[in-house]
This record gives structure tokens, sequence and C-alpha cells, in this order.
């Protein structure tokens, strides 16, 4: 059986290079191996500079024309629902072997110092994300997309209110452990076919959820989302997109293979949408998601045979592939990852940071904590 699966393998090489690409052939070949990735070769396969030649034709081609086609043809082929959830219902254990330990944080860390630790930087991260939501107890608050509830957790611990938290995420295994861990009121929704009572929301906030909104969604989302704050209330939006309309070609097999139905738009379309729906940009941030991704790596390939006995050697290999993959489109600067505020346009007030008042530059988020106590 691996005998035929080699064959395989190396008879789609070609094809799928001319068709799709060598970034795409490359991942592919990569992430079929039947048995285990040595970790420290597919590092610098996928990240360092390869032949100039070689270089050009994997950043390239195919040509954008034909990226944008594809990019645009290939999500209404899949199952954008099911694509998330199959990603994320994986295996609970599996991602515990890579996140960190304190949070579960899928998203870009702030790494502060180069000997931060991963926990350290999600810590950051955490608190910063924390002073943009501001949260007070009483405060209704919503997470679109919200993981294994690492923010949600953040929050109580500043608040200690529990009862106003809300979560929608579209992955069973998730909702399983927020459930069994925290008792968090999540429900199974999709954030962008929800519906959103108006100015029922005092805050409103997404880590690593708009990356899974396709772009003919952005503006009808944005606008559900502007109508259900309060007009003293705000949004907050953390998220990375590609930089030009096309979409790079090492993302594409990401796309095809770790992200069944992933649209991704552009910084210049989501201000543009912002906008339209009504909202101002009140703060925006650039972060650098590389240090996280590389923490992932190695914790990773730290856990192989773990990894290997939970999901096998396939997902394994291709993990490995889509985070090298994935560093090298934020070092090309192919992609982006910010943080926004948006307030609604007819807000009395202007939003402004704790970081700004005098009277909060002490320690914005040092708040006595709040014993979580799992349910």
């Amino acid at each position: 059986m691996k005998a035929l699966l080699e064959l395989k393998r190396l008879a789609l090489l070609a094809p799928e290079a001319v068709l799709c690409g060598p970034s795409y052939a490359q991942f592919f070949f990569w992430s079929r191996n039947t048995r285990p990735l040595d970790a420290e070769t597919t590092w610098q396969q996928f990240t360092q500079p390869q032949n100039p030649y070689y270089e050009w034709a994997l950043r390239h081609y195919p040509p954008a024309p034909i990226r944008r086609l594809w990019a645009t043809i290939y999500p209404k082929l899949r199952d954008r629902v099911k694509g998330i959830s199959t990603h994320y219902d994986i295996s609970n254990d599996f991602y515990k072997l890579f996140l960190d330990q304190d949070y579960a944080f899928y998203t870009c860390g702030d790494f502060l110092d180069p000997d931060d630790s991963l926990e350290m930087a999600q810590k950051h991260k955490a608190d910063f994300i924390l002073n943009l939501i501001a949260p007070r107890p009483g405060d209704r608050i919503l997470d679109l997309g919200c993981g294994w509830g690492a923010m949600l957790k953040r929050i109580y611990q500043y608040t200690g209110d529990r009862e106003n938290l809300w979560g929608y995420t579209l992955s069973v295994e998730q909702k399983r452990f927020i459930d069994e861990t925290y008792g968090f009121n999540v429900e199974i929704k999709d954030v962008v076919t929800a519906d959103y009572a108006p100015a029922s929301w005092d805050k409103i906030y997404s880590i690593g959820c708009m990356e899974h909104v396709p772009k003919d969604q952005l503006l009808p989302l944005a606008q559900k989302l502007a109508a259900a704050i309060k007009p003293t209330g705000h949004l907050v939006h953390h998220f990375f997109c590609q930089m030009t309309p096309s979409p790079p070609a090492k993302m594409l097999a990401g796309g095809a293979d770790v992200f069944p139905g992933i649209e991704l738009a552009t910084w210049q379309q989501h201000v543009d949408t912002f906008e339209k729906a009504g909202l101002r940009v009140a703060h925006h941030s650039i972060h650098d998601y590389r240090p996280t991704i590389k923490a992932w790596y190695d914790r990773l390939a730290a856990h192989q045979t773990e990894a290997i006995q939970l999901v096998g050697v396939r997902t394994y290999n291709r993990y490995l592939c889509y985070l090298a993959e994935a560093w090298r489109l934020f070092d090309d600067r192919d992609l982006l990852l910010m943080r926004f505020v948006l307030t609604r346009q007819d807000a009395p007030t202007p939003w402004l940071s704790a970081l700004y008042r005098a009277e909060s530059r002490e320690s914005p988020v040092e708040a006595p904590a709040a014993v979580l106590q799992a349910v």
C-alpha cells in the first residue's frame, strides 16, 4: 500500500505543478509522504529561499488572473461550514500538543522579547486585546469564532462576569471543551448567517474569524454587526488578510487542503467594507505572526510520536508543511496580521484606548482576577 501511495505521489508532482503551480505541487508532494517528515529539513524547504528561478515560479505561477479565478471558483465547490468544522474538529488533544498551555489560543501571540515563551506571548496578546475590548462587569460581550474559549477566559478573569459572555463556533469539539472546562454560553452557530438583534451587544469581537468570511459576505456581516452593537459599544477584530487582490501562489494548497473553502480579502477591501457599513476605524495596529508560527512548529515537531498516534502521519505531515508555508507567507509580506477597533459612525463619544487615558496608564489590565472554576 505504501509503495502505491509513493508512486501516486510521484506521478502527481508534474501535472499538479503545471496546473496549479510548483508551490501547490511542492506542498502536496511533501505532505503526502507516507513517512514522518524530518522537521528541520521540512522547515528549510518551505521557509528558505530556493534557486532564484524556482523561487520566482513558487511565488508567481500560476499567473495572477488564474489565481484569482481559482480562488473565486474553488470556495464555491467546497462547503465552507464543513471545512471549518473539519479543521477544528481533528482532535482537541492534537491541538494541545502545540498551542499554549494556559489559554489554547490558535491565533498570533505578541512576543515582546525574543526570550518570551509561547505562554507569555499569548498572555501579552490577550491583555492587548483586553484593553481594546475594555470589558466591564455587566457588559454583554459576544465572541465570534470563540475557539477553545481563550479570550472568554481572559475576560472572565478580569471582570468576574460569566453570565454576559457569549461565543459562537462551528466546532463541536471546541464547544464540548468549553462546556466541560468553563461553562460559558457557547452556541454552534455560523457568524455569517446568524441573526443579531439591533443594539443588543456592548462589545463584539473576533480573533481569527474574519478569515473564514467569504468576500461577498463581508459587507452584509459588517452591517449586521454595526447594527448589533449599542451606539456606545464597539467591535474588535483580529485577523490576517492578503495584500493583493490575487491570492499568493503559496496559499493555494493551504486553501485546498488545510482550510477548505477559505477566501481571503485584502486590507483595502476590509477597510472599505467597514466604512460602507457605517463604522469608523478607531484603532488599527499590525502584528508579527512569525514567532508564533515557529513556536507552534517546534512544539508539534517535539511531539511527533503523540501527534501521529492521535491523527496519523498524513495529518502530522500536512500541519508541518502548512505551518512552515504560513511562516513564509508572512515573511514575504503576502499576508498581514492586524487588529481593528471599530465604532459606529453615530457614536456619541469617540472610543479611547485605556493606554491613552492618564488614569489608566499604570496598568490597565491589572484588576483583581476572578477565580475561574471548572463547570
